[in-house]
């Protein structure tokens, strides 16, 4: 498996292992057997309303097309654009192989990434283009990476959950979410917080702060063993 060392906005190296090409051709397929059922659904509704309701279809004809065409440009189109906003970066496809996009600085996609990147995805990768940069390209990049600034990776498993016996020990991939002052408190409050006469406020300011900021950059249930653990 080929890796990539990725230096973050906070300036600490990280080694990804770049997604397989055959892991993000399975993906690939079973997003698009997801967007085929559903063009399948729609196809059927279109011939139940031609056959049941002849009139309405010849009077509203237009319409119908029309309205069909934008609803399967939409599908086409905003399904990953969807799936990769609300699953952080995976689809369906994606996470039953256990690959994500991130951007090149380690970071999480945004709305924006994501829609540069699918838009290539429609236009070009329909012809077979973004297969063929995939195995050309030095990080198995197809255009839509390129000009959103992205890349496909495994995702790393993770038996074991966060917890505040193992914070020196975090795993590299996700060090870099903790900087070192945040790093240095945790340490310290998790020496001192059973001498500590009245920590309970300290304890829920730590809570507070570290969910809003795992919530706003990653989607890891493991970390909830780690906010909670405080």
């Amino acid at each position: 498996m080929q890796k990539i060392k990725i230096t973050t906005p906070e300036n600490i190296e990280v080694e990804y292992t770049l997604a397989a090409i055959g892991s993000r051709t399975g993906a690939a397929l079973i997003d698009m057997l997801i967007q085929g059922v559903i063009f399948l659904i729609l196809g059927i509704a279109l011939l139940l309303i031609g056959y049941f309701s002849p009139g309405f279809w010849e009077e509203y004809y237009g319409w119908i097309i029309g309205v069909t065409l934008l609803v399967y440009a939409v599908i086409s189109y905003g399904y990953f654009i969807a799936m990769e906003i609300s699953m952080n970066g995976m689809t369906p496809g994606k996470k039953i192989f256990r690959i994500r996009t991130i951007r090149n600085n380690g970071q999480p996609i945004t709305l924006k990434h994501s829609a540069l990147r699918n838009l290539f995805r429609v236009f070009l990768d329909v012809f077979g283009v973004g297969v063929v940069l995939i195995f050309f390209t030095k990080q198995h990049k197809r255009v839509g990476d390129f000009v959103a600034s992205t890349i496909v990776v495994t995702e790393e498993n993770k038996a074991h959950p966060i917890t505040l016996e193992g914070l020196q020990k975090i795993n590299e991939h996700y060090r870099y979410l903790i900087s070192e002052e945040e790093y240095e408190i945790l340490r310290e409050y998790v020496q001192r917080k059973n001498s500590m006469e009245d920590c309970d406020y300290l304890k829920e300011e730590l809570k507070q702060h570290f969910r809003k900021k795992f919530e706003s950059q990653i989607n890891l249930g493991e970390w909830d063993a780690f906010i909670e653990g405080l």
